[in-house]
């Protein structure tokens, strides 16, 4: 009889963030499931805490990521799911592009065609004084209740991506860097991923602003969700590559309905604490 081997091999479980073991045991091949991830809590008292010092100054960028991570609960890997089974999820997990890195390199952005998304990002991290480095220092000061997971590359990759789109994201809906911006760029947001602490921080900013403003401002915040929804799925898009293409077309590809049709009142903008949440700007202002 031929002698017994055992030869493993762990590699991440593409399903659920668990470790395969390709065992060969007596010339048979088999693959066993091990060592779970641990699940997940969702912390509603970490959530709470944060969202009072999101009230208390709107600028706390990192109260956001801490609300995100208090709940993201066992969403993230749904959304990691979907996006590793479309073509460009793949190719970005395998070639790891650094999102943050192109978006850095002003040079190389300014030399784009007038009109490309990439001239609209630049003029829109100008008048908002952003820099592609914001997200990620904001990021590492939020408190991250599921820091103590070992997620591996592929999931931090995706995580990453996601994070580093979020400015691209304003300028290709045209939701403004105030206040009212984010939230409807949060609304809009939803509509793409499954996001329990985003849609917590967007129903607060939605009640913030109804005073006084009867319900066009809660209907704005319903058609930016709905915008999203019926949009592809931008951080499976090819973004990255597309810089140099004409605004427009990179909206028509990615079928991000024209602003004047979602929000023919025009774009809203307003800083809470100028009480001017959800305000109306005019497309001519």
């Amino acid at each position: 009889m031929p002698r017994a081997g055992r030869v493993l091999r762990r590699l991440p479980y593409p399903a659920a963030g668990l470790t395969v073991i390709d065992a060969t045991v007596n010339n048979v091949s088999m693959t066993t499931v091990a060592d779970p991830l641990p699940p997940r809590p969702i912390e509603w008292g970490l959530a709470f805490r944060a969202a009072v010092g999101l009230a208390r100054d709107t600028a706390r960028t990192d109260h956001v990521f801490t609300i995100v991570q208090a709940l993201r609960g066992n969403a993230f890997e749904s959304d990691y799911q979907e996006f590793r089974a479309t073509p460009h999820g793949q190719k970005v997990l395998r070639e790891r592009p650094d999102l943050r890195a192109i978006l850095a390199d002003r040079e190389r952005l300014r030399a784009m065609p007038e009109g490309s998304l990439a001239q609209a990002y630049l003029v829109f991290m100008k008048d908002g004084e952003l820099t592609a480095d914001g997200l990620v220092e904001a990021q590492n000061a939020g408190v991250d209740p599921h820091a103590y997971l070992d997620l591996d590359e592929k999931r931090r990759c995706f995580g990453d991506r996601v994070r580093d789109m979020h400015d691209l994201w304003h300028v290709l809906t045209e939701y403004g860097s105030d206040d009212t911006g984010e939230i409807a760029n949060l609304w809009f947001s939803i509509g793409q991923f499954t996001s329990y602490g985003l849609a917590l921080i967007a129903l607060l900013g939605t009640l913030d602003g109804i005073a006084g403003l009867r319900f066009g401002w809660p209907r704005y915040c319903v058609r930016a969700y709905l915008r999203g929804r019926r949009a592809e799925r931008i951080a499976s898009a090819p973004l990255e590559e597309w810089l140099h293409l004409p605004i427009d077309e990179v909206r028509r590809r990615l079928r991000i309905l024209p602003t004047e049709r979602v929000h023919p009142e025009g774009i809203r903008f307003g800083y809470r604490k100028d009480r001017r949440m959800g305000a109306i700007r005019t497309h001519a202002a």
